[in-house]
């Protein structure tokens, strides 16, 4: 009961600052109102036993006190939206097997999980919280027990900041998992990774009902993603909006192709 009543309180107070008191007040009827705007159970936990349903606010979820102000609240991605932005995806299949899948403030792994039920060449989930990194360590460890993973995870408990991209094709993942200074920091490292080493990449990005989305120049940083893709889950009052960027383009402008030499190969 105290561990209930303790929860709420701190819920309304990330509220307060995240969203706003007006924002609070104009929509707090419509969302009460909306079961399906507030759902997070997709019955995940039920079929293998995890814990991912559970919101933590930054507190809570023992983030440093000095990057409360730039995290955001833990709330698991239902299953039908990350399925909707890899189906909007305009990758060829054979492209997305090579990819390495990153989930960036991955929480409690659940689309790391969901991902890894897919072919990638390997997910990697990166999370601040330490607390929702061993959730998450738990959670992948049922799952893999449980025989129903088909691509290896790996598990960073770490800062995406300093997050290094690996080699080859990437689809980065973000459900809103800090602040846009956060995310712009992040965008600009993958962007000098890309720079460095140009390769396919493309993010999928989700954000909650109540939370205004990054600003588009977030992803657009030097040009190097365009929007490919908007969409997104209407429920009764609200839209969970979700947009998918590629680097198609920029690559096709970046990558010099090899000129064929007149006469090679000839005795």
């Amino acid at each position: 009961m105290f561990r209930s009543i303790r929860h709420r309180l701190a819920l309304f107070t990330y509220s307060w600052h995240a969203i706003g008191p007006a924002s609070m007040l104009r929509n707090s009827v419509r969302w009460s109102a909306d079961a399906e705007a507030r759902a997070v159970d997709s019955g995940f936990d039920a079929r293998y036993g995890t814990d991912t349903n559970a919101d933590l606010t930054p507190g809570e979820a023992d983030i440093l006190i000095d990057r409360h102000h730039a995290a955001t609240m833990y709330l698991p991605t239902m299953d039908q939206d990350l399925a909707a932005m890899l189906a909007a995806l305009p990758w060829p299949e054979s492209l997305r097997r090579d990819a390495t899948f990153i989930d960036l403030g991955s929480g409690k792994a659940r689309v790391v999980l969901l991902a890894a039920m897919q072919r990638f060449r390997q997910i990697v989930g990166v999370e601040l919280s330490p607390r929702l990194h061993l959730a998450a360590v738990r959670n992948v460890e049922r799952v893999r027990d449980a025989g129903a993973l088909v691509s290896p995870v790996r598990l960073v408990h770490g800062d995406a900041t300093a997050f290094d991209a690996p080699p080859g094709p990437l689809v980065t993942y973000l459900y809103h998992p800090f602040r846009e200074p956060i995310a712009a920091l992040v965008m600009d490292r993958l962007v000098a990774s890309l720079e460095a080493s140009p390769r396919p990449a493309a993010i999928l990005y989700c954000h909650p009902a109540l939370q205004p989305g990054f600003h588009p120049s977030v992803f657009g940083q030097r040009d190097v993603f365009q929007l490919a893709v908007e969409g997104g889950r209407q429920t009764r009052g609200f839209l969970l909006g979700w947009s998918v960027w590629t680097n198609d383009a920029w690559l096709d402008r970046t990558t010099i192709p090899v000129p064929l030499v007149s006469g090679a190969g000839e005795a």
